[in-house]
């Protein structure tokens, strides 16, 4: 009888037991499974990205403006840190920058097992001391890496551009980024980057709870980026570079027909080779000063000169306020009021009728013409033309023009609109900002009778031998009502390169029209010489935009032709 009560306690033990072990399991395989699962994958699992090699950039002729060479680099997993501060101190001894090791600490918040590069690029001295580092200290390591190589420096700064490490706002924008992604910054770098960046690699890193890393996987391997190949012909872009010279200024060359960019030269120019190690300070200022990384001929924001009395003059005869054979007497001056507009140089031309006003660029003239058109109609044109808004071109730099109205001078001056503020605006003076793109787009519309093609850079995307993406021309009817009258103002261009003010880009490689123009500027003697030009005058295959800025000196005539020629010369072996 006693055997039975213990055979029976004994029973309802092991069954209180199991039971408790069943409710147990069935808590932690159920109940809390979710719990588990969340914190096992947000815990103990990570995934590291590898950087790819970037595509290359590539001028039209197949020549390499910009490729990845392998380097050796510094990353910085802080995670792995036995000591924050001691490593801080480490990478500051080996040369890293302190706002550069800040931002790898305070991205691994979000990345805590991701390699953050902070230093590129080590000779081999520099080497062994990292690995002298690494054995104590296991959050440095030295990575094989690459470095972006631009070959041809300064002369192709404003069209390769240049790249670097994510910023903040890059991470935000775009998550498929980490804080070791390099990116586009800027010209070709930052408008082709998708196709340039190529895929990352991805490690799976299992963690245990002492923060160690106990298995990696690799998820996939890092797949190189697209080449991408440009309109820009190098040879064309060191015969407008040399033309430039000194100056500040720069040169547009391109295919009005379907937007192809040729060259793209602004000076003073930058070393895009610089920002690679991380730019110092004294070069950084040396920019600064020289405003170096502004792209003048894109960003650019001065009075267009004698260049915007194309837009008068279609506002004058658009709008009927003259006809082409409008006709006044110039004595050199225009009176308004008390003050006197003068022609440059006070020079009078007599008898004045719409083409001989265009070809020796008469203020007397076009100032009559703006008066009589009005204002309003100045600007409408100058809008319809594109002139008040933002390029259209294949470029991250670029700057929105700004054209004159009364309601514009209300709201931005606070004063009532004069007779005085028409003349200015007529011969691109004033009030009137604009960008040398911008004014390309004008007189591209003025050879296309309207039509706009947007200036482009892309001329394809390959992998290898295999083309990806074609470029093609974009084009829209920017101002086909004007069309009409765009012959009268190719006409009165001709005159000015056949007989005007021009006469010095005449050559027998080719015929040309264009219209000059000079701009007064803040500084006392100091002006903005404009040209912008076209040939063949009869089926045009290039335009040319050329600028001077803050000279003493003449037009950018010997520029422009010196380009044209370069141009025509470099047919007849392509």
């Amino acid at each position: 009888m006693r055997s039975n009560k213990v055979l029976y306690a004994l029973g309802s033990l092991v069954l209180i037991v199991m039971g408790l072990f069943l409710w147990r399991l069935y808590y932690l395989q159920v109940d809390q499974y979710d719990y588990y699962a969340v914190r096992e994958k947000n815990n103990y699992t990570r995934y590291v990205t590898e950087e790819p090699v970037r595509g290359r950039i590539l001028d039209t002729k197949g020549r390499v403006l910009a490729y990845d060479e392998v380097a050796y680099n510094v990353a910085v997993v802080p995670s792995l840190t036995k000591s924050a501060s001691a490593t801080k101190q480490h990478l500051l001894q080996l040369g890293a920058k302190q706002a550069d090791i800040e931002a790898a600490f305070e991205s691994s918040e979000l990345y805590p097992f991701q390699p953050i590069t902070v230093i590129q690029d080590l000779d081999e001295s520099k080497r062994l001391k990292v690995l002298e580092v690494e054995n104590d200290d296991p959050a440095i390591k030295l990575v094989m890496g690459s470095k972006r190589i631009y070959p041809y420096g300064e002369l192709g700064a404003f069209i390769t551009g240049y790249v670097g490490k994510a910023s903040k706002e890059d991470l935000q924008s775009d998550s498929n980024l980490r804080p070791s992604s390099i990116v586009g910054k800027m010209a070709a770098e930052k408008v082709f980057d998708s196709y340039l960046r190529g895929q990352p690699g991805i490690t799976e890193v299992l963690v245990n709870v002492s923060g160690k890393v106990i298995k990696e996987k690799t998820v996939s391997t890092p797949v190189k980026g697209y080449d991408v190949y440009l309109t820009v012909d190098m040879d064309l872009q060191k015969i407008a570079w040399d033309a430039v010279g000194n100056e500040v200024g720069g040169v547009i060359a391109a295919n009005p027909k379907d937007g192809s960019i040729y060259a793209l030269v602004s000076k003073p120019s930058f070393d895009p080779n610089v920002f690679i190690k991380g730019i110092d300070q004294a070069t950084w200022q040396q920019y600064e000063k020289n405003s170096s990384l502004v792209n003048r001929m894109t960003k650019s924001q001065i009075p267009a000169g004698s260049t915007f009395k194309v837009v008068t003059g279609l506002a004058g005869l658009y709008y009927h306020a003259i006809t082409p054979d409008f006709t006044i007497n110039d004595p050199g001056y225009l009176q308004i009021g008390s003050t006197r507009v003068w022609n440059y140089h006070h020079r009078s031309y007599g008898t004045v009728d719409f083409i001989k006003g265009l070809a020796m660029s008469d203020n007397v003239y076009f100032g009559t013409v703006g008066l009589r058109a009005g204002i309003d109609n100045i600007y409408k044109v100058a809008n319809t033309m594109g002139l008040t808004t933002y390029p259209w071109i294949e470029y991250d730099s670029v700057s929105k023009g700004t054209v004159p109205n009364q309601a514009w001078k209300l709201k931005n001056i606070g004063e009532p609109w004069y007779p005085g503020d028409t003349v200015n605006t007529s011969i691109g003076q004033g009030y009137v900002a604009v960008s040398p793109i911008l004014m390309a787009q004008v007189y591209q519309q003025i050879i296309n009778d309207g039509q706009l093609y947007k200036f482009r850079l892309l001329k394809e995307v390959k992998d290898g031998k295999t083309l990806i993406l074609q470029g093609k021309p974009e084009s829209r009817a920017q101002s086909t009502i004007y069309k009409s009258w765009f012959p009268v103002i190719k006409e009165g261009m001709k005159a000015g390169v056949d007989w005007g003010l021009l006469t010095g880009l005449k050559s027998n490689l080719y015929t040309a029209a264009g219209k000059s123009g000079t701009a007064e500027t803040e500084r006392a003697n100091k002006y903005h010489k404009w040209l912008i030009a076209y040939a063949n005058y009869d089926a045009p295959e290039i335009m040319v935009v050329s600028l001077r800025l803050y000279t003493t000196d003449t037009e950018p005539v010997k520029i422009t032709k010196t380009v044209m020629e370069g141009y025509f010369r470099g047919k007849t072996v392509r």
